[in-house]
């Protein structure tokens, strides 16, 4: 079988696979389907409306009675400070698995048309075929989840305490826990997706448009695909950081300083570095294409040039042309990104900002009059 043929048939099978392929925080959130990849089935989560919402819905609820139950049956019901607090973190741990759902699915549909297409190399289409089943894994997730999601419900609940003055009271801090290791699920697949993954594809080798790679669809996709979950993490950390400072788990106080660090450090930071290093690999695989065109060029510039040792009209005239095709793709663009693309990934990072200053009002005059008054 000829490289075409078995490249086309990699291909496939790399395209079937994507469709069967399911994160964990997919499977929580729509455990009943479970069921029919145990069967065999080959079709998607959902067919018509998605029902992400509603299982997300009743995860939030299932989260909160848990918490609400533990808490009738150890410390005689729930405070009214309380309740507010667990219903707003088992939404929160509910929006986390949807947030994954969302970009898991984009990743895996966007990845199954022009950039799977166009790879045009046997040993790129069989690294991303491991890649895939190694990363698709369940327990890696499952475990990490349920070690590290007590130890952030943990530092969270006892932030939250030591600013509301309650006590430890067992319910509580079950949904919190709850709510924490969905996070921490949701957590475990940004650095191999969305940070280690664009270095990857950027060394595939793909067909791209030869005059213009910036102009590939290839390229566009995957451009689109970073900026897509960009907005979708954006949009649930503002959430998040409203609902942190309004319930005093992240502010100001000495006693939440630890809390803002870890919030910043493993929320904040990784969404700058997914799409900024996602940017970069993907002006890198721009850049690598061109200059495989443009070293040809100056091969056949210099080979035409060395041909005559005093060049005739004709040849002059063929140099010339070929020199002007040189700098006309030297001069094409090396990012995906034009100038309005930026500014709006810059307004969309000043949202969590934003949201914080608006929720910690009060804080914020306060520590701004204390600064001018030194």
């Amino acid at each position: 079988m000829d490289d075409i043929g078995a490249l086309a048939i990699k291909r496939e099978m790399i395209r079937e696979q994507m469709k069967r392929y399911r994160s964990l925080p997919e499977y929580v959130l729509d455990g009943g389907t479970v069921v029919s990849r145990l069967l065999g089935s080959r079709t998607g989560f959902e067919t018509g409306v998605p029902t992400y919402w509603i299982n997300g819905l009743v995860i939030a609820l299932f989260t909160f009675v848990i918490g609400w139950g533990v808490s009738m049956g150890f410390d005689g019901g729930l405070d009214k400070k309380e309740t507010p607090l667990l219903l707003w973190a088992g939404a929160t741990g509910a929006l986390a698995l949807v947030a994954n759902k969302v970009n898991v699915r984009l990743f895996l549909e966007t990845f199954r048309n022009a950039p799977l297409e166009k790879i045009k190399s046997l040993k790129d289409m069989e690294d991303l075929e491991n890649w895939l089943e190694r990363n698709f894994g369940l327990m890696k997730p499952f475990v990490s989840g349920i070690i590290f999601g007590p130890v952030l419900g943990y530092v969270l609940y006892t932030s939250w305490r030591q600013v509301s003055g309650m006590d430890f009271q067992i319910g509580p801090f079950v949904t919190i826990t709850l709510a924490s290791i969905q996070a921490v699920w949701v957590v475990w697949y940004f650095y191999p997706f969305y940070v280690s993954f664009p270095a990857r594809i950027s060394h595939y080798h793909y067909d791209l448009y030869t005059t213009d790679p910036s102009s590939s669809e290839v390229v566009w996709q995957l451009s689109q695909l970073l900026t897509s979950i960009l907005y979708i993490t954006i949009t649930y950390i503002v959430y998040l950081t409203l609902g942190l400072a309004f319930f005093d788990v992240l502010s100001f106080d000495i006693a939440s300083v630890d809390t803002a660090l870890i919030f910043s450090l493993f929320v904040w930071a990784p969404t700058v570095i997914l799409y900024v290093t996602g940017q970069q690999h993907i002006s890198g695989l721009i850049s690598r294409t061109k200059w495989k065109v443009l070293n040809e060029i100056q091969t056949k510039i210099e080979t035409l040039y060395a041909e005559q040792e005093i060049p005739d009209k004709a040849t002059v005239e063929r140099l010339q042309q070929l020199m002007d095709y040189h700098d006309r793709i030297k001069a094409t663009p090396n990012s995906a990104l034009n100038f309005r693309a930026s500014l709006n990934f810059l307004n969309s990072l000043l949202l969590p900002v934003i949201a914080f200053v608006i929720a910690n009002g009060a804080e914020v005059v306060k520590a701004v009059n204390s600064f001018f008054r030194k």
